[in-house]
């Protein structure tokens, strides 16, 4: 069976993404300098699961308001959105898209919005102008409200209910080590928050519900910190918490409390976890999750995540050589992102770079030490040219 995907993300006017067309893979690394965008990306991704799970407002209070998300540009202010295509099984694929304008004391409105559907046998279709249907759905006279998306009303009907169910169920992690290494509120530990902080209900979760993969997580802990044979879930009174054996040659291992574990070793737990967590998400996405990692750690880090894949889709942003450098990485994995006076681009390495790697002449590490890989600009522009947040729908 198809695991889903998004196959192509259109990004209009959200911060420094003007007009970008990037097309992902199962597994995708944004990679360039910090200041780039990348950040940007995934955060315009991140903003459509969290007005899905909450409101618009919310999303955008979150962010310091729609002045702080809508790209700045001279003259007349800017309508922003986005497009997703969508491959949810075999059969189906499906095409998001809305678009948000400011409104008079800083509110806001969503000028359009439209969901296709489609299907073997059938197309499914919603679209709404100023909140108000253009195309109806039948049997459904529900009231939009401003501060949210239709497709928020819309999943109770079983027609559009796996887009929402794919675009809701997507995660984001900014994984902080002092959070993981905290003594831990009671959680349900189905899904693993942005910075770890529910890691050990996660990791109490995933031993119960999938032993073999709480193995997993433990062997591959294990490579990152050589040592550790394990780490289990501790209930303390009313918190919980994180304890680590140590094989140190004697009969027993030694235990350790998360609190006196490394930055690297409880960063590359949260990446496992992020992966292998019970509720398996349609995305993950994982910013710079080599920080603080040693070196020598970030092959098993990057073979985790390329199995990742298999599980959901991964999406990485990195600045890091070494993970560039790793074998399990091919350069259609990459996606290289800059910014040019202000506007990000992204897309595949460039010709030049690509002859590079071809040759054999630099690895792609090399290339971003020495500030030569550089995304294929020629095709960024003729992608940003298609860009259509409510064009003709195809299959992605």
């Amino acid at each position: 069976m198809t695991v889903p995907l998004i196959g192509e993300v259109q990004i209009k006017n959200y911060k420094s993404l003007a007009e970008v067309v990037v097309r992902l893979n199962r597994l995708t690394v944004l990679v360039g300098p910090n200041g780039s965008g990348k950040s940007n990306f995934a955060d315009a991704l991140r903003f459509i699961a969290d007005s899905l799970n909450g409101t618009i407002s919310l999303a955008l209070k979150q962010r310091g308001g729609i002045a702080a998300v809508r790209r700045i540009s001279i003259g007349h202010p800017h309508n922003f959105g986005v497009r997703l295509k969508m491959i949810l099984s075999d059969s189906i694929f499906s095409d998001f898209s809305f678009e948000i304008a400011a409104a008079k004391d800083g509110n806001f409105l969503v000028a359009r919005e439209r969901c296709v559907v489609s299907r073997d046998l059938r197309e499914d279709v919603y679209e709404l102008h100023n909140g108000e249907f253009t195309t109806q759905v039948p049997g459904i006279r529900a009231k939009i409200e401003p501060d949210r998306l239709a497709l928020t009303i819309l999943s109770a009907v079983e027609d559009f209910r796996p887009v929402f169910d794919f675009l809701s169920r997507m995660r984001f992690y900014s994984l902080v080590p002092d959070r993981i290494r905290e003594i831990q509120d009671p959680d349900a530990g189905d899904v693993l928050r942005r910075d770890g902080i529910n890691a050990a209900a996660v990791l109490r979760e995933i031993r119960r519900k999938a032993p073999d993969d709480y193995d997993r997580v433990c062997r591959l802990l294990s490579k990152v910190m050589p040592g550790v044979s394990s780490v289990e879930y501790h209930s303390l009174a009313q918190k919980e918490t994180l304890k680590f054996k140590q094989d140190v040659g004697s009969e027993y291992p030694w235990t350790f409390q998360a609190l006196n574990m490394s930055d690297g070793t409880l960063r590359a737990l949260g990446v496992l976890l992020a992966i292998y967590q019970s509720s398996t998400p349609s995305l993950v996405v994982v910013e710079e999750p080599e920080s603080t990692i040693h070196p020598a750690a970030i092959d098993v880090l990057v073979q985790v995540l390329k199995d990742g894949q298999h599980r959901t889709q991964v999406l990485v942003t990195t600045h890091s050589p070494d993970v560039l450098d790793n074998k399990a990485l091919s350069d259609e994995n990459i996606r290289a992102v800059e910014n040019q006076r202000g506007r990000t681009v992204i897309s595949v390495m460039g010709p030049t770079s690509r002859e590079s790697l071809k040759q054999k002449l630099y690895t792609a590490g090399e290339l971003m030490r020495s500030g030569e890989l550089e995304p294929d600009r020629r095709q960024a522009q003729l992608l940003a040219e298609q860009l259509d947040l409510f064009g003709p729908v195809t299959k992605p």
